[in-house]
């Protein structure tokens, strides 16, 4: 059971990620395997590994980046939640490949020099280092395609949200609004002036008309 959910994950797997892990899986093990031998012309000599030998710190080196992007697959191929990485996972796959490139070429420069075993009738490159860049090659081609063709991830690169919230939109236009209270013009002090004078008048009309009355 297990098994199969395995291989139904390893084939759901994006091409791009597919290269990383074959790759990383070619880097890890042709660090074991030999990269270089020192053999005179009496056949007498010692066979390096990626990790043995006068520059097994390279070796090392490789080795652990390889290690680094099949590790990184590998847990999201077995769902196993991981910490937090610091930068984009294909820009971690691309700096170790291109680290591994640099220790590769320092290999080479140091083992293929004049000066290095001058009593070697033959210097030839070993299936581990050709395993090995091979394998930073796969590593490589998997990171570019990674860059160009990277997938949105909401959970790590937040969401998105709508210019226009429809639900308060709608509930905004169902809701009745509140009639706006009507302003009263304030009158002007001639319009105050000009009714006092008629009030007065009034009066004195009325009061007039009460004297005539007691009079008679």
């Amino acid at each position: 059971m297990y098994m199969e959910t395995f291989k139904n994950r390893l084939k759901r797997l994006p091409l791009k990620e597919k290269f990383v892990l074959i790759g990383g899986l070619l880097v890890v093990i042709g660090s074991f395997l030999p990269w270089y031998k020192d053999l005179d012309k009496f056949r007498t000599g010692d066979t390096f590994l990626g990790i043995t030998g006068p520059l097994y710190l390279a070796g090392l080196i490789v080795l652990m980046s390889g290690l680094v992007s099949f590790s990184l697959v590998l847990a999201k191929l077995l769902d196993k939640h991981s910490f937090k990485l610091p930068l984009q996972e294909a820009y971690i796959h691309l700096s170790g490949a291109a680290l591994s490139i640099l220790m590769i070429i320092l290999t080479t420069s140091v083992y293929f020099h004049p000066k290095f075993g001058i009593n070697l009738t033959e210097k030839t490159i070993g299936i581990g280092m050709m395993m090995s860049m091979l394998g930073v090659g796969f590593v490589i081609l998997g990171s570019v395609l990674a860059i160009k063709k990277r997938d949105v991830n909401f959970e790590e690169e937040g969401t998105l949200k709508p210019l226009i919230d429809i639900n308060d939109r709608v509930q905004s236009e169902i809701t009745p609004r509140a009639p706006e209270p009507q302003k009263t013009a304030e009158p002007s002090p001639f319009e105050m002036q000009k009714s006092i004078n008629s009030f007065l008048e009034e009066e004195t009309l009325n009061t007039t008309e009460i004297n005539n009355s007691s009079n008679e």
